[in-house]
């Protein structure tokens, strides 16, 4: 069994266990439970679309359902618990103060318990209630008191959390800034009856200056001004490793045909040069009626030329395969040297053996073209088989 047919033998064996998987579980479906089940949410009231249906009639109708009603234990222990999660988050230990020296995204419900959290500040200048926080202006520690507002269900709780704010270190970058922010609003109020007034060019190690606008970039310009020639030899190089391949492809494919023509010539009778001039007649009579030569029949024209120029039959044989450089013709012409050197008995036997060989080549050659494309195919069967997957699966899924 080829590689291909193991392939396609299991993507089928795929797609129909999926198949039965999906029966499987509509059979399942069936022989349970029909009735619809509605969770209660943790807390607050979540709205359930329900479809009422009488005969032929239906309408759909918005039904609201309220959490749970807990036990006064239960209450406890999710007031008790959140308070230890907070405790946790702020980096209390018991009894103590939580210091921040940064902004913090204060919780607004605890998944764990399923308690909602509202938040105030004693101090907003310093704490928000979104847990920004502002400290430019302090130049000793603040002692700021956190509420959360704790509900779970019907029931509400509060609870106070002592934080510290520590003020800018001293030389800091951010006490530096907010120094030179401080200084530019003071000199903007000193000047409020003139008609403007010109910037400091520093404000201690703080430079002062206008942004930098993200115009034209001179730079920009010159790395692609650059850049464009490599693109241009880089595009050409491949546009030439191209055309090499596609010479190579077609000189390849034509070789079994060439050696199969000389050799039909040889069994009539003619000699080695007069069926190269009648191959060169031939791909002449062709070019002319096509408006195009090919890559054999330039080298063929070529061959037939150099002979008419008086160049020896085997100097002309080896300049026609080292040109061409691919192993076929540097084989073929090592033979067509060989055999002048021998004479002309038994070249018909050795053609007829390179007919062979060249076929089988364009054989093994056809062959690794044929799983090549069967390579680039397997990434659109992987896609279908996905598709179906998911076609066969997700309603399943959902229905469960």
């Amino acid at each position: 069994m080829s590689k291909k047919e193991k392939i396609q033998w299991a993507l089928i064996g795929v797609i129909v266990l999926m198949t039965a998987v999906f029966l499987l579980l509509r059979n399942r479906e069936e022989e349970e439970d029909t009735r619809v089940w509605i969770t209660r949410p943790e807390s607050g009231i979540k709205k359930e679309t329900v479809a009422l249906r009488l005969e032929e009639d239906s309408e759909e109708w918005t039904l609201e359902v309220a959490s749970r009603e807990r036990t006064e234990e239960e209450v406890r222990e999710a007031f008790s618990e959140t308070v230890c999660i907070l405790n946790e988050f702020f980096g209390i230990e018991k009894d103590g103060c939580a210091v921040l020296s940064e902004s913090v995204v204060l919780p607004q419900v605890i998944p764990e318990t399923g308690v909602d959290i509202r938040w105030s500040s004693s101090d907003y200048e310093v704490i928000t209630k979104d847990g920004t926080v502002h400290r430019e202006h302090l130049k000793d520690p603040c002692e700021v008191y956190l509420q959360a507002g704790m509900s779970y269900g019907t029931e509400e709780r509060e609870h106070w959390f002592a934080v510290k704010v520590l003020p800018y270190e001293e030389g800091s970058k951010e006490a530096l800034l907010y120094v030179a922010r401080e200084e530019l609003r003071a000199l903007e109020q000193k000047t409020t009856g003139e008609e403007g007034f010109y910037l400091p060019d520093a404000i201690g190690p703080v430079t002062v200056g206008r942004p930098e606008e993200s115009g034209f970039s001179w730079g920009i310009l010159a790395v692609g001004i650059l850049f464009i020639p490599f693109v241009l030899i880089c595009s050409k190089h491949r546009e030439k490793e191209k055309e090499r391949k596609q010479r190579e492809e077609e000189l390849l494919t034509e070789y079994p045909r060439l050696i199969t023509k000389l050799t039909l010539y040889s069994g009539a009778g003619m000699s080695l040069r007069g069926s190269f001039e009648r191959l060169g007649a031939e791909y002449r009579a062709k070019a002319e009626k096509a408006g195009r030569r090919n890559a054999i029949a330039e080298e063929i024209l070529v061959l037939v030329g150099e002979l008419k120029n008086g160049t020896s039959e085997a100097r002309a044989y080896e300049a026609f395969g080292r040109r061409i450089g691919l192993k076929p013709y540097l084989r073929c012409a090592s033979l067509l040297v060989s055999q002048l050197q021998k004479g002309s008995g038994g070249l018909r036997k050795n053609l007829e053996n390179e007919v062979r060989l060249a076929w089988e080549m364009h054989r093994e050659r056809a062959a690794k073209k044929g799983e090549e494309g069967q390579t680039k195919l397997l990434f659109p069967m992987m896609g279908m088989l996905f598709l179906v997957m998911a076609v066969v699966m997700i309603p399943a899924f959902f229905s469960m």
